[in-house]
């Protein structure tokens, strides 16, 4: 694909993370929703134009929804967690055994939910009920993120094998 497709579609795919993210922050309900598509888009981002693509993408994505938000909630979650993890997921699931790499995930998402409090609180003065809740809310966060990794996976094989032929044409 020439460079000037590339920058066209990565554009695109960065427009389309930032009217999620913006959807998100006007309905606080799809906040984390809006930051979970947000990183599917990040995703096949990163299967049509590559890792460097990719991060530029969820660069420029983090950067204008940072800015351009009025409520920052679903741009934290994307910007420190779910739009940089599909990228980093590619070398984690390089890990052997499985168990390991399982037990790193877990440990990157623990770190980055730990930031995102932090940088809710402190920084943006997010007062959310929910960050208050402690041990209890670092459990159903890791019941939910391996739900959220399964999908992702999911999500990335359906996609190159049933619908990326349809939208792109055959890969060369």
């Amino acid at each position: 694909m020439k460079n000037t497709k590339k920058v066209a579609l990565a554009g695109i795919f960065t427009a389309l993370c930032v009217v999620f993210l913006f959807v998100g922050s006007l309905f606080q309900t799809l906040d984390l929703s809006a930051a979970a598509i947000g990183s599917i888009i990040v995703l096949i981002a990163f299967i049509e134009l590559g890792n460097g693509w990719a991060f530029g993408v969820y660069a420029a994505s983090s950067v204008l929804s940072m800015l351009l938000l009025p409520n920052k909630t679903a741009a934290v979650v994307f910007t420190v967690f779910a739009g940089f993890y599909p990228i980093v997921k590619v070398w984690l699931n390089k890990i052997k055994p499985f168990w390991l790499s399982y037990t790193v995930r877990i440990l990157c998402f623990n770190t980055m939910l730990t930031a995102m409090i932090f940088i809710g609180k402190k920084l943006l003065g997010l007062e959310e009920d929910y960050l208050n809740f402690g041990i209890i809310i670092y459990a159903l966060c890791n019941v939910a993120f391996i739900a959220y990794d399964f999908a992702l996976e999911r999500i990335s094989i359906t996609y190159s094998v049933k619908i990326r032929s349809k939208i792109f044409g055959p890969k060369h």
